[in-house]
C-alpha cells in the first residue's frame, strides 16, 4: 500500500508539473502575442502621428489634409466696394455704391470744414498733454481705417481670378482695378481727414470726440451694403450682394517681400504720418 501510495503521489506531482509546464507556457505565448500586438499599434499610432516626410500629421484628419493642399482664398468683403466689382456698370446696384461713396466723401468734407472753423485751424500752441494725445495716437489713426487696411492687406495677399467670371459674367479686371482705387482714395481721404483734426484740435476729449464722429462716417458704406443684403432696397439688390457674399478670389502666390507687403505699406504710412507731426512739433517749438 505504501509503495502504490507512492507511485499515485509521484503520478500526481508530474501531472502537476506538466500542467505547470504547460500554463507557463500559455501565459508565456498570450504575453509575447499582447506584446507584440502593443507594437503593432504603436508602430500604426507612430505612422499616423508621422507622415511619410517625417513631419507631424497629429489632430490633422483628411478633410484638413485635402484643405491644405487647395489654395487659401479670401472673401471679398461686405460693403458697397465690391457691389462696384460684381455689378454690371449699367445696373441699379452699380449705381448705389457710386452714390453711396459720393456721400460719404461729401459728408467728411462737411465736417472737416466745421471742425478746423470751429478749431481756427492753428496747428501749434498746443499743451504738451495734447502733443502727447496726438503722438498715441498716430497708429490708432492708421488702423481705424478699415478700408485703407482693406486695400493693404488684399493687395499683399490677394489676386484677379478670370474663373470669377464663370460665375459672374460682370466681375472685370478693370471693375476689380477700380473698386480697390476707389476704396484706397476713400480711406486716404478719411485718414488724411482724421489727422489733420487730430493736430488742430485745442482738447483731449474733443480728440476722442472726432475720432468718433469719423468712425462712425467711416461705417456708412457698411451700413447701406447690410440694408441692400437685408432686400430693403429690392429683390435685384439683395441678390447681388449675395454674390458679394458667396465669392471669394485665390490668396496671391509670392515671395516674402510680397507677402510683407501689406506690413511694409502700414509702416510706411506711419513713417510719413509722423514725419509730418515731427515737423509741425518743430514749428511749434
Amino acid at each position: 500500500m505504501t509503495d502504490r501510495s507512492m507511485d499515485k503521489v509521484d503520478s500526481h506531482r508530474d501531472d502537476d508539473d506538466g500542467s505547470l509546464h504547460k500554463f507557463t507556457d500559455t501565459m508565456t505565448d498570450r504575453s509575447m502575442d499582447k506584446l507584440d500586438s502593443h507594437r503593432d499599434d504603436d508602430d500604426g499610432s507612430l505612422n499616423k502621428f508621422m507622415g511619410d516626410d517625417g513631419s507631424s500629421n497629429k489632430f490633422m484628419g483628411d478633410d484638413d489634409m485635402n484643405s491644405r493642399s487647395e489654395p487659401e482664398r479670401f472673401d471679398l468683403g461686405e460693403d458697397v466696394y465690391s457691389l462696384i466689382f460684381i455689378s454690371p456698370v449699367c445696373s441699379f446696384s452699380f449705381a448705389f455704391a457710386i452714390y453711396m461713396i459720393i456721400l460719404k466723401l461729401i459728408l467728411f468734407t462737411f465736417l472737416a470744414i466745421d471742425l478746423y472753423d470751429q478749431s481756427s485751424g492753428q496747428f501749434g500752441d498746443k499743451s504738451t498733454l495734447i502733443r502727447a494725445t496726438q503722438f498715441f495716437l498716430l497708429p490708432v489713426a492708421i488702423a481705424l481705417q478699415e478700408d485703407l487696411i482693406h486695400v493693404y492687406t488684399r493687395v499683399a495677399n490677394i489676386q484677379y481670378d478670370p474663373a470669377i467670371q464663370d460665375r459672374v459674367p460682370s466681375a472685370t479686371e478693370t471693375k476689380f482695378a477700380l473698386s480697390f482705387l476707389l476704396r484706397f482714395l476713400d480711406g486716404l481721404y478719411s485718414l488724411i481727414t482724421n489727422f489733420v483734426l487730430v493736430l488742430i484740435t485745442d482738447e483731449v476729449l474733443s480728440v476722442f470726440l472726432n475720432f468718433a464722429a469719423l468712425g462712425f462716417l467711416q461705417s456708412i458704406d457698411d451700413i447701406a451694403f447690410h440694408l441692400a443684403a437685408n432686400g430693403y432696397l429690392g429683390d435685384n439688390m439683395e441678390d447681388f450682394c449675395m454674390v458679394v457674399k458667396t465669392s471669394s478670389l485665390p490668396r496671391r502666390v509670392g515671395d516674402v517681400c510680397t507677402n510683407s507687403l501689406d506690413s511694409l505699406l502700414f509702416l510706411t504710412t506711419f513713417v510719413v504720418m509722423l514725419s509730418i507731426y515731427c515737423y509741425v512739433l518743430a514749428k511749434d517749438q
